[in-house]
């Protein structure tokens, strides 16, 4: 940091430009979010079609197969009325019938529950007289609703006895209702729909990117707008900060921030004296135009802001990038020189001087010779205020002073 940066410290405020980056983050989040929602809920739209075309496919099927078997299928009894049964003669007939019909439709396997929950009729021979009692979707059907749902079946037999793989197939249960709509048994089709796997896939894919193409333009035209601001913010947070910490006239730093900077450099020769590390001085120096009220008097005060100005710029160019240096009040200014024991602050100070007096202020044409007094103090590790290293600095300007100004001098004892 030069001397002359009119920046110090962090800002108090939070920085535009890092807020803007975590919208634009909160803003992607938010479309992932979004587009994951919209795609789960597109898809289980779709999945609803699906199963909602599977499932009337099935109820029509199940419908018209128990018109064509229903007196193969149930039994009629004057005390229980109709129900499900079939005699093992009547399955090897009865098979080959259900999967003639069936060969038109997308019928993977079919299965014929008795209100016990026990098959008596499958497509799959092997499963036939297992007893299905603890299936919720089947007690659902035995109480009279129909029941459909997607599943991704990894093997399936078909009514060919050809095994597929990766297939997906509605299942739906449809209950068997006997002539007074009593429930008696259940049907159980597997639908198959891998066929409109690419459908839902694509219609997913294409809803997702239209949304996420709408969504990026509205996020884009909210990005441009939110820069725009934060722009805008920045520029004028710079402006006030640059007005809170800097001197408007020579553009050092002001007196608050100055003194600030200052007791940072006292701050840490404390910090590093107590943990035993090497001391390190610290120099400090107090400057004075002077005669400036009579330059003021002559020229004009014009002529007196153009001569403080001219005595800051030689001042920062006469300090080093590491040291500090701000308008004290008035024409006096305060340099802090960081590392700086006392022979190095001395031949600082006599740099500084020499530099003013050796070329003139140009007034209005007119060169004007200026001059400055400078007062020095030192520290080196001891435990010292700022406050006490300052009035050690102003006792050896008042000095300069009177003994006849344009020179550099300190107060006796000064650390050496």
């Amino acid at each position: 940091m030069t001397a002359k940066s009119i920046a110090g410290g962090e800002l108090s405020s939070k920085d535009p430009s890092a807020l803007l980056r975590q919208l634009v983050k909160i803003a992607l989040v938010s479309l992932v979010v979004i587009l994951s929602l919209a795609a789960a809920s597109i898809y289980a739209v779709y999945s609803r079609h699906v199963i909602s075309r599977a499932e009337l496919e099935a109820v029509r099927t199940g419908s018209a197969l128990l018109i064509l078997e229903r007196d193969a299928l149930l039994v009629h009894s004057e005390t229980e009325g109709s129900r499900i049964a079939l005699d093992a003669g009547q399955l090897p007939p009865l098979d080959r019938r259900i999967r003639q019909f069936l060969k038109p439709f997308d019928i993977l396997k079919i299965k014929i529950f008795s209100l016990d929950g026990r098959i008596i009729y499958s497509t799959d021979s092997l499963i036939i007289g297992r007893v299905d009692a603890e299936n919720r979707r089947l007690q659902r059907a035995l109480a009279g609703q129909v029941d459909s749902q997607l599943e991704k079946k990894d093997e399936v037999l078909d009514l060919a006895e050809e095994r597929k793989f990766d297939v997906d197939v509605v299942e739906t249960y449809i209950p068997i209702r006997d002539d007074e709509g009593r429930v008696i048994g259940s049907f159980e089709l597997y639908v198959d729909v891998t066929a409109d796997r690419s459908e839902i896939a694509g219609g997913v894919g294409m809803s997702v990117l239209l949304l996420a193409l709408v969504l990026l333009f509205v996020f884009a035209c909210a990005f441009v707008l939110v820069r725009r601001g934060t722009n805008q913010l920045k520029a004028t947070q710079d402006i006030l900060h640059t007005l809170a910490t800097t001197d408007a006239l020579t553009s050092l730093l002001n007196r608050h921030q100055i003194f600030l900077r200052a007791e940072q450099e006292f701050a840490r020769l404390e910090r590093e004296r107590e943990a035993g590390t090497p001391k390190k001085a610290l120099g400090l120096l107090m400057l004075d135009v002077d005669h400036f009220k009579r330059h003021n008097d002559t020229y004009g005060h014009q002529a007196g802001d153009l001569i403080l100005k001219e005595i800051a710029d030689r001042l920062v160019r006469s300090l080093r990038r590491y040291d500090f240096v701000g308008r004290y009040g008035g024409e006096e200014f305060l340099a802090v020189l960081p590392g700086t024991g006392f022979d190095g602050t001395r031949a600082i100070a006599e740099r500084i001087r020499e530099g003013v007096e050796a070329k003139p202020i140009v007034i209005g044409g007119v060169e004007v010779p200026v001059t400055v007094s400078l007062g020095l103090a030192c520290t080196v590790g001891e435990r010292e205020s700022f406050e006490a290293a300052l009035k050690r600095a102003d006792e050896g300007l008042y000095r300069a002073k009177s003994e006849g100004r344009n020179r550099v001098a300190w107060v006796e004892g000064e650390v050496r």
